[in-house]
């Protein structure tokens, strides 16, 4: 099975995101200079506990990370353009590609 998961290159991921928490939505942008966050990114972060500043695509999903570099959150990739994580105070988040 290892084999089947490929990187996806920042380019693949980067675009316009939105992370969705049951009926509450905050835009969220991938961007490929730095592999940086732009968007909603105080939104973000009343749900994640944490200011995400950077991201980076794993083989089965995609990390967010703090200032300091730290991983706050890792959303399993779901299916294309869709990825899922749990908050720390366990509710679901749900980052969609918007098209």
């Amino acid at each position: 099975m290892a084999s089947s998961l490929v990187l996806p290159t920042a380019a693949q991921l980067a675009g316009h995101w939105q992370l969705h928490r049951e009926d509450q939505v905050c835009a969220l942008d991938l961007l490929e200079q730095a592999n940086a966050l732009g968007g909603d990114v105080a939104c973000v972060e009343q749900w994640l506990g944490d200011k995400p500043l950077t991201w980076s695509p794993t083989p089965d999903g995609i990390w967010l990370m703090n200032a300091e570099g730290s991983g706050i959150t890792h959303l399993n990739r779901q299916r294309d353009g869709e990825y899922q994580a749990r908050t720390p105070s366990g509710d679901i988040v749900t980052l969609q590609r918007i098209p």
